[in-house]
């Protein structure tokens, strides 16, 4: 089953786009799964790092962008198509020429990261969304673009990474509606984390007035300095602040990943398109970090959150039982 992820937070800086990345990269070229990661943010940074810039402008210059189907819903065009919009073999580790990729017979199964490009043109577009309901004589919702157009896409993947702009706008709530779960990578620090309460309170509203149910599946340390005292004054604070923000709510406190992505120069060049490199470890780093490899804190955090993806089901379904239980 397809598993929804949306990365958020408010603060810019945090290595959010960095961290979605990473794991596209991780689950598709060593996990070998099928991954489309949507570029919701009008800074196009997810895009940029998984296509280059040239390919990203043929895109926005075709009107093939997530910017231009929410244009098409404000201005009653039809020029965004979902399916030719779809950038296969996106990621410089993809193996197959993205030219080849759709001659393939349909029984070639090979891990690969897709994508569904950003366009800054989102800018604009974030203020006029109101106006969608209005223009499609109230079929579609402005938080119902995704849903409507994307999400029957997802059945071909095994995971979707939706990264969301800086802000609670229609636009994330986009990327919301169509989530299982979200993640809030962050530096520990007090700026980093000042908008987390602001996201719980948000989400939560969402998903109440709109029968959602999305959960946060944790928060994810990046940028980490172990010599820091600043950051770990911060990760000392941060499980309270986690429960104050969400008891509210009646939402157990999400988990603190056991894995800290740090601070690292790979890291930040890993986002780079046009950077050549072999593979995965080059990519992403050979120095010794934290006591291991850089390169091996993807695969970390990759079997992190698929543990608890695991566990997430496992609880479901023990619900679903109590549930089916209690009614007969």
């Amino acid at each position: 089953m397809t598993k929804v992820l949306s990365f958020i937070n408010l603060k810019g800086g945090v290595a959010k786009t960095t961290t979605a990345v990473m794991l596209a990269d991780t689950l598709a070229i060593l996990g070998q799964k099928r991954v489309l990661v949507l570029d919701l943010d009008p800074q196009t940074n997810a895009t940029l790092a998984l296509i280059g810039e040239e390919r990203w402008m043929q895109a926005d210059d075709a009107g093939q962008t997530l910017a231009q189907l929410f244009l098409d819903q404000v201005n009653g065009t039809a020029i965004f198509d979902p399916a030719r919009a779809v950038i296969r073999g996106a990621s410089n580790l993809n193996l197959i020429r993205h030219e080849l990729i759709d001659q393939l017979p349909d029984d070639v199964q090979y891990g690969r990261v897709d994508l569904l490009p950003s366009s800054i043109r989102l800018i604009d577009v974030q203020d006029r969304m109101q106006d969608i309901s209005t223009r499609s004589h109230y079929a579609v919702s402005p938080m119902e673009v995704v849903r409507k157009f994307i999400a029957p896409l997802f059945t071909a993947y095994d995971y979707v990474l939706i990264d969301c702009p800086p802000n609670l706008g229609f636009v994330t709530l986009n990327g919301l509606e169509v989530s299982d779960h979200y993640l809030i990578p962050t530096i520990p620090d007090r700026m980093s984390t000042y908008g987390v309460p602001q996201i719980v309170n948000r989400v939560a509203d969402v998903k109440a007035k709109r029968n959602l149910k999305i959960s946060c599946l944790g928060v994810i340390i990046t940028k980490y300095q172990s010599n820091s005292s600043t950051q770990k004054r911060g990760l000392e604070r941060l499980p309270t602040d986690l429960e104050t923000a969400f008891a509210p709510h009646g939402e157990p406190t999400p988990p603190i990943l056991k894995t800290r992505l740090p601070q690292t120069n790979a890291l930040a060049e890993a986002v780079i398109y046009e950077r050549k490199v072999a593979n995965y470890r080059e990519k992403y780093g050979t120095g010794q970090v934290g006591g291991q490899a850089a390169y091996k804190y993807g695969p970390d955090l990759a079997d992190e959150l698929e543990e608890l993806l695991s566990f997430h089901d496992l609880q479901g379904s023990l619900d679903e039982h109590v549930l089916h239980a209690t009614h007969r």
